[in-house]
């Protein structure tokens, strides 16, 4: 299946990448400007990838792979039924309540949660972390797809009193800490995409015509990937294994005439 069917132009994708790069210069506050920044960055370079595919002549994603489209929603109802956990930072206790996706060029996430500090618990603020979903795989295990999230930016969106025992100078440099404690601590997410591994065919031992049970193997991974007008889409590569016979099963027992 090829990406043909996402109607994708050259020119759609730069209109797009333009008004990302255009749309840079309006924000405010330095935490927000960063927050968007990050997303941006992600996206322009998702983008200009794919603008050099098309103009090269290439697919926007291997012809010879199954694709498979996801959309937003579904990403984030799986990240939300994932959420919340907790991660201790320094004095600070981090839960992360509530997610967002948004695949406009990449496949970006934003978690949200609270900040309290240990000895103040009373003082709780609003954290938000914004990354994307990298080194998406089909797990061995389950078949299903499972992806990384890479968090890129960390900032406090309320500071909930935080302000009264946390000098301004130090904002940035607790945003980086909680940062680099996410990098290890977020989950894997599972995305509920099934892949099978093998196709089976089962043994048919009555009736005029009988076969033996055989099953191949498939080797199946994730070719590349690709976010645009909010679905994610996974080209999978399918490679078919060696064709194993079944053993013969025992024929059905005969009845006894009376």
């Amino acid at each position: 299946m090829a990406i043909s069917s996402v109607a994708l132009t050259r020119g759609a994708v730069a209109c797009v990448l333009s008004g990302l790069v255009a749309g840079c210069g309006a924000n405010k506050g330095d935490g927000e400007l960063h927050a968007k920044v990050s997303v941006l960055e992600r996206e322009v370079k998702g983008l200009r990838a794919s603008v050099a595919k098309l103009e090269s002549g290439e697919p926007i994603l291997p012809e010879e792979a199954v694709v498979v489209a996801i959309a937003e929603a579904v990403v984030r109802q799986f990240i939300d039924a994932q959420l919340p956990f907790v991660i201790e930072v320094e004095s600070f206790r981090i839960e992360m309540k509530g997610a967002q996706a948004s695949f406009k060029g990449s496949p970006s996430v934003t978690l949200e949660g609270s900040i309290a500090h240990r000895d103040h618990p009373d003082y709780v603020g609003v954290v938000r972390a914004i990354g994307a979903l990298e080194s998406i795989q089909v797990d061995s295990a389950s078949g299903t797809l499972r992806a990384q999230l890479a968090v890129d930016h960390v900032d406090l969106l309320e500071m909930g009193g935080l302000e009264k025992i946390l000098p301004g100078d130090t904002l940035d440099d607790l945003g980086q800490t909680v940062r680099a404690q996410l990098a290890g601590e977020v989950p894997e997410i599972q995305i509920p995409v099934k892949i099978e591994q093998a196709i089976a065919l089962p043994s048919i031992t009555e009736g005029p015509v009988r076969l033996q049970g055989a099953s191949m193997p498939l080797a199946v991974s994730v070719a590349d990937v690709f976010a645009s007008q909010g679905l994610l889409w996974v080209a999978i590569n399918v490679v078919p294994g060696e064709l194993a016979r079944a053993a013969p099963s025992a024929p059905p027992a005969r009845r006894r005439q009376k």
